[in-house]
C-alpha cells in the first residue's frame, strides 16, 4: 500500500439514494465508509417527483425529513386513463407518501452521509482492481475519468466496494458485474411549469397490450410528469410529447411551452433478471442494479433498501471467517425483501384497467399495489 493510498472497510461508488443508504448504514454499523461521488448534488433517475410510503419511512430512517427533502406530504392517488376523460380519486389510509424536488432529496441524502460520519470524495471512479485481499479504487478528481494528471488522480483501498453509480455503470463493468443499463422498455420526463399552487400524486394508466405508465407529481408551482411505455412504436419522448399535447387540452397539464422531454433509462424490475448482484469483494445495488419497480417506475425506495441491506450483508462478510461466501448471501436477501415491489402485479393490467374506473374497490386495490408495491 503506496503512501496516497488509504484503507477503508467499505468504499461505495456514486452517491444517490443507495449509495448515501449504504454509506451511512455502513458508519451506523461501526465501518469505516468512503462514499465517492462526481456531483455535488447527486439525484437518481429514480426520482419521480414522488416517494410512497416505504421510501418516506427509509428517508426519515436515514435522518432525511420531509423539510430537508423539500417535501410535501400527499394522500390519495388520483387514477386516469390513457384518455384522461374521467379521473378517480381513490383513498385509504396507507396511501400516503412525499411529493419531493429531485435536486433537494439528493442533497439531503448526501448531507446526512456526511453528518452521519461518512467521508465523502468528490471524483469519479476510473478503474478498480480486484485484489484477494481488498479492492483498489482509482479515482479521478471532479469527474475527469480518463485524465492521468498525477496530482488528479488518487488510489483508495476498501475491504469490500458496494457499486452504485446508476444505470450503465462503468464501475460495475470494471468489477466484472452484468449493470443494469435500462432497456426494458423507455422512460421519459419533463418539469412544466404551474399558475396555481397544488401537492398530489396523479397515475395515469394505459389499457393496450403494451404497458403506458405516466405519473404527475404535483409539488408546488411545478409538475413533474414522468413515463414509462412498453410500446416501441415511438420514441419515449414523443409518446410523452403526445401526452402532453392532450393532457393540456383537456385541462389536465399546463401547456408544454419551451420544455422538451428527457429520455430516462428504463429499469422496469431489471434487478429481477440480473444474474448476479455479487461479484468478488464487490455488491451492485440502486440503479446500477436496476432496483426499480416493472409497475409504478420507482427506484427511490428500491434504491434505499438495496443500499440499506448490502451494507448490512457486508458488515457480517467483515466479521466472517470467509468474507466472500457471506457477501454471497446479499441476493437471497435483496430477493426476501424486495422481489414483490420490483415485479408487475399478478394480473393482466389490460383486461383489468376498463373495469377499475366502475369498481371503487378494484381502484382501491391496483392504487395500494402501485404505491406499495403489494400482490393486487
Amino acid at each position: 500500500m503506496t503512501a496516497a493510498e488509504v484503507r477503508y472497510d467499505v468504499v461505495i461508488a456514486g452517491g444517490g439514494p443507495a449509495g448515501c443508504a449504504a454509506a451511512l448504514a455502513a458508519a451506523r454499523r461501526n465501518l469505516a465508509a468512503l462514499l465517492i461521488e462526481p456531483q455535488q448534488s447527486p439525484c437518481s433517475r429514480g426520482c419521480a417527483g414522488w416517494i410512497g410510503p416505504a421510501g418516506m419511512r427509509m428517508c426519515r430512517e436515514l435522518g432525511v425529513d420531509a423539510a430537508a427533502a423539500g417535501a410535501a406530504d400527499f394522500a390519495g392517488v388520483r387514477l386516469w386513463g390513457w384518455d384522461l376523460a374521467k379521473p378517480l380519486d381513490v383513498k385509504d389510509s396507507k396511501l400516503t407518501g412525499w411529493v419531493v424536488e429531485p435536486s433537494r432529496l439528493g442533497a439531503a441524502l448526501l448531507a446526512a452521509a456526511r453528518s452521519g460520519g461518512v467521508q465523502v470524495l468528490r471524483g469519479a471512479v476510473a478503474g478498480v482492481q480486484l485484489g484477494e485481499d481488498a479492492v483498489r479504487v482509482e479515482v479521478a478528481a471532479d469527474g475527469r475519468v480518463g485524465t492521468r494528471k498525477a496530482a488528479g488522480e488518487r488510489l483508495v483501498t476498501g475491504r469490500v466496494l458496494v457499486i452504485a453509480d446508476g444505470a450503465g455503470s462503468a464501475t460495475a463493468q470494471s468489477a466484472n458485474l452484468p449493470a443494469a443499463h435500462g432497456e426494458r422498455g423507455a422512460c421519459a420526463q419533463v418539469s412544466l411549469d404551474r399558475s396555481e399552487p397544488g401537492c398530489g400524486l396523479d397515475v395515469v394508466l394505459g389499457a393496450g397490450r403494451d404497458l403506458k405508465v405516466a405519473t404527475i407529481a404535483w409539488h408546488g408551482r411545478c409538475a413533474l410528469v414522468t413515463l414509462m411505455t412498453q410500446d416501441s412504436t415511438l420514441p419515449a419522448v414523443a409518446q410523452l410529447a403526445e401526452f402532453l399535447h392532450v393532457a393540456a387540452e383537456k385541462g389536465v397539464l399546463p401547456p408544454a411551452k419551451r420544455v422538451a422531454p428527457v429520455a430516462l433509462p428504463c429499469l422496469a424490475g431489471a434487478a429481477l433478471e440480473i444474474e448476479t448482484h455479487v461479484g468478488k469483494r464487490c455488491l451492485l445495488v440502486g440503479d446500477a442494479g436496476g432496483f426499480a419497480s416493472a409497475f409504478s417506475n420507482d427506484g427511490i425506495y428500491p434504491a434505499l433498501r438495496s443500499g440499506w441491506l448490502a451494507s448490512q450483508t457486508v458488515a457480517e462478510a467483515l466479521a466472517a471467517p470467509v468474507l466472500q461466501d457471506e457477501l454471497a448471501a446479499f441476493s437471497a436477501t435483496w430477493r426476501t425483501e424486495l422481489a414483490d415491489y420490483l415485479r408487475m402485479p399478478n394480473t393482466d393490467l389490460g383486461l383489468l384497467l376498463p373495469m377499475v374506473f366502475n369498481n371503487v374497490q378494484m381502484a382501491r386495490r391496483l392504487a395500494l399495489a402501485f404505491l406499495l408495491g403489494q400482490a393486487f
